[in-house]
This record gives structure tokens, C-alpha cells and sequence, in this order.
């Protein structure tokens, strides 16, 4: 189930420009995945949101300026926002980390 390629995903976060707060979620969302004692149907949305964000193809083009990412961030909001009883602290604080 988690075989989403970190380096893939790190590498796409990287580079969206002016989009701090999509980044963040997605990096909460992939260690929430990627911690032992996360359900596997947490682990299925989770997947679900980040290939979402992979996907090149979605309801938005990404390359549409201003505007082209705004899907993706409504799928991983919509993602914590569903499972926020399972994101502790300790996602919270390694997701921070990430941009330090």
C-alpha cells in the first residue's frame, strides 16, 4: 500500500513554487503513511490524496498559474481535515522539520 517512491514525492514537493502549505500537508500526509501504527484505511486515503497530487492529469492542469494547484490542495486538505485524529504532534513537528 505505501509504495509511493519518496524520492519521487520529495522531488515534486521541492519544486511547486509559492505553494508552502500544499508541501506541508503532503509531507504530514506521507509520514502519517508512513508510521507503523497508522490503519491501513488511513493509509488507503492517504495514498489516494498523494497520488492525486502526483497524478499529472487532474481537474486543474498544474501548469495553469494561480490557479493550477488549487485542486490538489483541496484533495490533501480534504485528507487531514478527514483524518486529523489520526495526525499526532510527532507528524507535526517531523513536517515542519522538512523546510528547516
Amino acid at each position: 500500500m505505501t509504495d509511493i517512491n519518496r524520492s519521487s514525492l520529495l522531488s515534486k514537493l521541492k519544486h511547486i513554487k509559492g505553494m508552502k502549505l500544499l508541501v506541508e500537508q503532503a509531507v504530514l500526509l506521507y509520514l502519517l503513511m508512513t508510521d507503523e501504527q497508522t490503519p491501513m484505511w488511513v493509509k488507503t486515503i492517504v495514498v489516494s490524496a498523494l497520488a492525486y497530487l502526483l497524478c499529472p492529469v487532474d481537474a486543474i492542469p498544474d501548469f495553469l498559474p494561480g490557479v493550477g494547484l488549487t485542486d490538489d490542495l483541496g484533495v490533501i486538505s480534504g485528507a487531514i481535515a478527514s483524518l486529523g485524529s489520526h495526525i499526532h504532534q510527532g507528524h507535526r513537528s517531523k513536517a515542519a522539520d522538512f523546510f528547516k
